[in-house]
């Protein structure tokens, strides 16, 4: 390898936007880049000539035990690993995913020396778009790392075909070697996939004449052997005195990895968008087959209870109403949760939330006179908030539930209470209560504590559930204070008190 391409490689493993660094057999840094310092925080002079296993802080990998058995388990294989998205706490933006891959290295005896790792990161799936400065590395053994290292260095002309000027020896992983590439035998351009020429071409254009200081651009690369693998190119543009480009100059980057991983998670994403459009479907139409034979079922059965007179029958009517109705509930309550759990984007309008909750008693009045069930409101005023219509729905089941559990001639206590940004929405009853290892599985579907003679669809708290977190606010449960019983509670955040300026956001 000549001085300059020499001296470019050492440019640009030293200052490339992915983090490089070597080490030797015994797990040593013998080489940290500039884009490793920004990771870890730490510079060159901290970690070389150390221990990988020493130097590197508790802080900076997430998961540094798994990283340290992800570096043995490559050293002992010997074969090219990579880890995507493996989380690591940076100083400077927190909590980052990175794509890290270790490469061995091997002297020409082909015995283990040490390792190559380069992290990218892939939080955001772009390299940051910054210069390549024009300092030396001293680090020496640089034609093994060019074989070896997933980076491939690369000068070419700005003529037609891009021919080569100097491109590095690892060229060998696409199946070239260097000596075709520079021989001007062939271009950089024939080994760029057919499909992606034109538009490479027109992305090139538009970078020259925007005037940019760095292109990136990712495409698929035509190995020797036909096969493709997709790259991504970070590369400066050299222009002469007159402002023509004349040369460009840079890394490609094998990100083969991360297309594949992205490639199975829009296949999966497809999937599940077309299995949810498949429920929702499936949804409405047992909705409307199961409601319409229910209402029917329900109708006749009013009608006899007129006509019959028989106490026997009259008593099995009424265990068939009864069941009716609570089929009717569920098929109801269903199609709700489905629905809610469709919902991405809600308005939400300024309303008095106690006056709301007094229209949500009335549809109660006559369980409320069949158990003798006292009911007490308590507020200091109106407690405003910016809420959806929907929560009309949270004080409907949360009334339901104190209702079935509490004892008949007993007492349901709603209260409102607030601070300075918050409004929390009490319903106490006197029921047997629930234990603590049930307070939070209450609120999911289909889940609902057993008791004799109390009927339910198991999705009423589920139904309070979405719908407090649509609004980010609180749920929960707690034992009643007073004894016997339990308290469910549900926040919103406190609005101005301003009831004719509706609010949407």
């Amino acid at each position: 390898m000549d001085n300059t391409g020499q001296r470019f490689g050492s440019m640009v493993l030293q200052d490339a936007p992915v983090g490089i660094c070597i080490f030797d057999k015994d797990d040593n840094f013998v080489f940290f880049n500039k884009e490793m310092e920004s990771i870890s925080g730490m510079s060159s002079c901290d970690v070389i000539g150390k221990s990988l296993f020493h130097s590197i802080p508790d802080y900076t990998l997430g998961g540094k035990a798994n990283f340290r058995q992800f570096y043995l388990d490559t050293k002992h294989s010997l074969q090219r690993s990579s880890w995507q998205n493996m989380p690591i706490i940076t100083p400077k933006k927190g909590l980052r995913h990175q794509s890290v891959s270790l490469v061995p290295l091997f002297g020409e005896d082909g015995a283990y020396y040490g390792m190559v790792c380069y992290i990218e990161d892939t939080s955001d799936y772009f390299l940051r778009e910054r210069g390549l400065l024009d300092k030396l590395s001293g680090f020496g053994k640089l034609e093994s790392i060019y074989r070896e290292v997933p980076v491939i260095v690369l000068q070419w002309s700005s003529e037609e075909g891009w021919p080569v000027l100097f491109v590095s020896e690892n060229i060998s992983q696409l199946g070239y070697t260097k000596e075709e590439l520079e021989s001007g035998k062939m271009h950089y351009i024939d080994m760029i996939h057919p499909q992606d020429r034109a538009k490479l071409l027109e992305a090139v254009c538009r970078f020259t004449l925007a005037d940019e200081a760095c292109f990136s651009h990712e495409y698929r690369l035509l190995r020797k052997t036909g096969e493709f693998l997709w790259v991504r190119e970070l590369s400066l543009l050299h222009k002469d005195e007159q402002g023509k480009p004349f040369m460009f100059e840079g890394i490609i980057l094998d990100i083969s990895d991360k297309k594949k991983y992205e490639e199975e998670l829009e296949k999966h994403t497809a999937e599940l968008e077309q299995l949810n459009a498949l429920k929702d479907l499936f949804s409405d139409i047992i909705r409307h087959d199961l409601l319409t034979p229910a209402g029917t079922i329900k109708g006749y059965v009013e009608i006899l209870q007129e006509m019959e007179i028989d106490k026997e029958k009259l008593n099995l009517l009424k265990v068939i109403e009864a069941s009716t109705k609570r089929l009717i509930d569920l098929i109801e309550s269903a199609s709700k949760y489905e629905k809610l759990n469709s919902i991405d984007e809600i308005d939400y309008y300024h309303t008095d939330l106690v006056n709301l909750f007094r229209s949500t008693l009335l549809d109660f009045t006559s369980y409320l006179q069949e158990k003798n069930i006292t009911m007490n409101l308590s507020s200091q005023g109106p407690c405003y908030s910016n809420v959806n219509p929907l929560v009309s729905e949270v004080f409907a089941n949360l009334l339901s539930n104190a209702v079935k559990y509490s004892p008949e001639n007993g007492r349901i206590d709603i209260s409102f209470l607030t601070d300075a940004d918050t409004i929390r929405v009490t319903v106490t009853d006197q029921g047997d209560g629930i234990p603590d290892e049930n307070k939070t599985s209450v609120f999911n579907r289909f889940k609902r504590l057993e008791k004799k003679g109390v009927k339910g669809t198991g999705l009423g708290l589920a139904i309070v559930k979405r719908i407090m977190e649509m609004h980010c606010g609180g749920y929960g449960v707690e034992d009643n204070p007073e004894g016997k019983g339990s308290v469910f509670w549900v926040t919103f955040s406190k609005a101005a008190c301003n009831p004719d300026r509706p609010k949407a956001r």
